[in-house]
């Protein structure tokens, strides 16, 4: 049985969903793949195209993410971009009366890991992961789970990096945006080929600031 919790974030509202010793899934509560939950209003407005949005008369999919250049440089998506994000320290709001305590220890694992990611203080999430997906999903998570904070593929070098061959990049690009567990598992740190943004389930404005989080700007 799935337990949930909500908790907030820099980047907005996110549901937490856990067994009784893994973290199951992370969800900003305006994705449109976000589960139906007792209890969890989705947000009016959803992200409904993961490619859509625009910055200063430009499409957010078109700008690069640029290594080894400050995150407040002229051209930067967001001009009051920083990479620590203030955290709103919350305490876990469960959504089942009944969450037993095995449970609650990994919800509030991810939160707390959370909070020093947003500051800053963490680079490796350490709470114990179960995606639910299939062997090939399963495949390019954990491919996904390998690439390093600071470090970005595109979905051909991903499908590389799972064993499959560059020409799997169209699937192994599906099975990226099915991700269950965002941020923990990176799919933010995948990239278009030619290092545009390109996509992202939680919406392209937030695929941007956790690249900046990370030491990336973009522009």
């Amino acid at each position: 049985m799935p337990f949930h919790a909500l908790i907030p974030s820099p980047l907005g509202p996110i549901l937490l969903e856990s067994d009784e010793t893994s973290l199951r899934g992370l969800y900003f509560t305006d994705q449109r793949d976000l589960p139906q939950v007792p209890g969890v209003e989705a947000a009016p407005v959803k992200v409904s195209d993961p490619t859509a949005g625009r910055q200063d008369g430009r499409a957010i999919r078109s700008f690069r993410a640029v290594r080894g250049q400050t995150a407040g440089e002229s051209g930067a998506l967001f001009s009051e971009s920083r990479r620590v994000l203030q955290v709103e320290t919350a305490p876990l709001h469960l959504l089942q009366e009944n969450t037993p305590d095995s449970a609650l220890a990994v919800l509030e694992q991810t939160r707390r890991e959370l909070d020093e990611y947003w500051r800053g203080a963490r680079q490796v999430f350490e709470m114990p992961l179960a995606p639910q997906g299939t062997a090939f999903q399963q495949k390019v998570w954990q491919a996904l789970l390998d690439v390093p904070c600071g470090q970005t593929l595109s979905y051909g070098e991903l499908a590389e990096r799972a064993g499959l061959g560059a020409g799997h990049g169209r699937a192994v690009g599906t099975a990226v945006g099915s991700n269950p567990i965002s941020i923990i598992i990176p799919c933010h740190r995948i990239l278009a080929r030619n290092g545009t943004l390109n996509g992202y389930g939680g919406g392209l404005s937030r695929k941007a600031r956790l690249l900046e989080i990370e030491g990336f700007t973009i522009r």
